[in-house]
C-alpha cells in the first residue's frame, strides 16, 4: 500500500498543512514497521538463495559485455597473438574479462589506422574495419559478430592453409585455483542457452569445395583437467555446440583431432548433433533456403551439456585422448563463440540471451553408520551419472 502526500495531510491546490490525527500517526507507524519487516525478510531470502550451495549459477563472468573487451593480435605469422588493444564499451569495472580473437585475418581491430570505434548511446558500442565488425548492447546483453572473409583472401583457400576467425572468448575460472562451480563432477546440469539471427550472409566463394570451404558459427567449451599434481593436469578437449554451418541445414555429430592448419591444438574436438540443440528444429534454413537479412529469424539454441560432455570424454578416451585423466578431474575452464571461415564468405551473426547455467549436484544425506562396522562391509558407491 502506498500513502500519498494528500493522505499525509497536504491538501493539493491549497497552502494549508493539516495536522495529522493520532489514529493516522499510528497507522503510518504500523505501515512503516511492516515495510521494514518485509524488506528484511526479502533481503534475508536473497542472501539465503545466494549462499545456497544447490542454487543454479551463471558461469559467464560478464553477460552484458559491459567491462570492455581486450583485443588480441592476428597471431602467427603476423604477431604473437597477445593483447594489442581494447574495445571500449560501458564504464568498466575492473579489468576486461572478454577478449576478441581475430586469428589469421587481416586488418587488426587494434590498428587505429584502419579501425573505428563508435558509441551510439550509453549502452551501444561498435568497433569495425574492412574485415570485421563487432557491436554490443550492454543494456540487453547482445553482441553482433561480423567477419568479412573476402577482405582476408586473395583467392579461395587451399588445403592446409589457415583461415580467418572472429571469436569472443573468456575464462570461466582461474585454472590455478579452479572454482567448484565449474567442476563437472559436481554438476547436475549445465544449461547452455543463446538465440542467434543471421543478419547478413554473402557467398563470395563460387565453386566451393565443401571439404575445404565453409562459414561456421559455433560455441566451444574448454573442458580441462585442473587437478594439480595429476599426470594429466592441463590436458583438455574442445566441446562444441553448433549454431550455423552454411553447408548443412542441421549439422551432424562429429569428432576428430583438432587439425587442418599449422597452429591447430591437436586436441580432441567433439561437436554435438545440431538437432539436439535447435529448439523445435528451427535453424537458419527453410525449405533448403538460407534465411538471412530481411528473411532472417531468431534461432534458439538450448541444451543441457553436462551428460554430453561426459559422453564426449569417454569417446575421447576410446580414441586415445586424455588417457591419464578421470572425469572427476575435469572442469569447464573457458569458452569461445563466433566465426571460423575456411571459405570466402561475408556474414554477420547477432547473439542475445546468452547464458551458461550450472546447477550443482545436491549431496545425498549422510546415512547413519553403526558404531562398529561389520567385517568386509563396504560403503555404498556414489554415482557420477548426470541428469540429461
Amino acid at each position: 500500500m502506498r500513502v500519498t502526500l494528500f493522505e499525509l495531510g497536504f491538501q493539493t491546490g491549497t497552502d494549508k498543512l493539516c495536522f495529522l490525527s493520532a489514529g493516522l500517526l499510528g497507522f503510518i507507524g504500523n505501515m512503516h514497521f511492516r515495510v521494514l519487516l518485509c524488506s528484511c525478510l526479502l533481503l534475508a531470502g536473497c542472501a539465503t538463495n545466494r549462499n545456497d550451495p544447490a542454487a543454479p549459477r551463471d558461469l559467464l563472468p560478464d553477460p552484458t559485455f559491459s567491462k570492455w573487451l581486450s583485443i588480441k593480435g592476428l597471431g602467427q605469422p603476423d604477431d604473437d597473438g597477445d593483447i594489442k588493444g581494447v574495445f571500449r564499451t560501458a564504464n568498466p569495472v575492473g579489468a576486461p574479462v572478454w577478449s576478441l580473437a581475430q586469428w589469421a585475418s587481416r586488418h587488426s581491430l587494434a590498428d587505429p589506422a584502419v579501425t573505428q570505434q563508435k558509441q551510439f548511446d550509453a549502452f551501444r558500442f561498435q568497433i569495425a574495419n574492412p574485415s570485421k565488425r563487432v557491436a554490443v548492447d550492454c543494456r540487453r546483453g547482445e553482441i553482433d559478430l561480423g567477419l568479412f572473409a573476402s577482405a582476408c583472401y586473395d583467392r579461395p583457400r587451399q588445403a592446409g592453409e589457415r583461415w580467418p576467425h572472429l571469436l569472443v572468448q573468456t575464462a570461466l575460472t582461474d585454472t590455478r585455483y579452479p572454482s567448484t562451480s565449474c567442476h563437472l563432477a559436481d554438476m547436475r546440469r549445465l544449461d547452455v542457452a543463446l538465440s542467434c539471427r543471421l543478419e547478413s550472409f554473402v557467398d563470395k566463394n563460387p565453386g566451393a569445395n565443401p571439404k575445404l570451404h565453409a562459414a561456421q558459427f559455433q560455441l566451444f567449451l574448454v573442458v580441462q583437467n585442473l587437478t594439480r599434481g595429476d599426470d594429466g593436469y592441463g590436458d583438455m578437449m574442445w566441446f562444441g555446440i553448433p549454431v550455423f554451418d552454411n553447408r548443412y541445414p542441421v549439422k551432424a555429430e562429429s569428432y576428430s583431432r583438432d587439425g587442418g592448419k599449422p597452429d591447430a591444438s591437436g586436441k580432441f574436438i567433439y561437436s554435438l548433433p545440431g538437432k539436439i540443440c535447435l529448439v523445435d528444429g528451427k535453424g537458419f534454413f527453410k525449405n533448403e533456403k538460407l534465411l538471412a537479412g530481411k528473411d532472417a529469424r531468431w534461432a534458439d539454441i538450448r541444451v543441457n551439456a553436462a551428460p554430453w560432455i561426459e559422453y564426449a570424454f569417454k569417446l575421447a578416451q576410446r580414441n586415445g585422448f586424455l588417457l591419464t585423466t578421470e572425469f572427476r578431474d575435469l572442469y569447464v575452464s573457458g569458452l569461445n563463440l563466433g566465426w571460423e571461415m575456411p571459405g570466402t564468405y561475408d556474414a554477420v551473426m547477432q547473439v542475445r540471451a546468452f547464458s551458461l547455467i550450472a546447477t550443482p549436484r545436491v549431496p545425498s544425506p549422510v546415512q547413519p553408520q553403526p558404531a562398529v562396522a561389520r567385517e568386509g562391509a563396504r560403503p555404498p558407491l556414489s554415482s557420477s551419472t548426470v541428469e540429461p
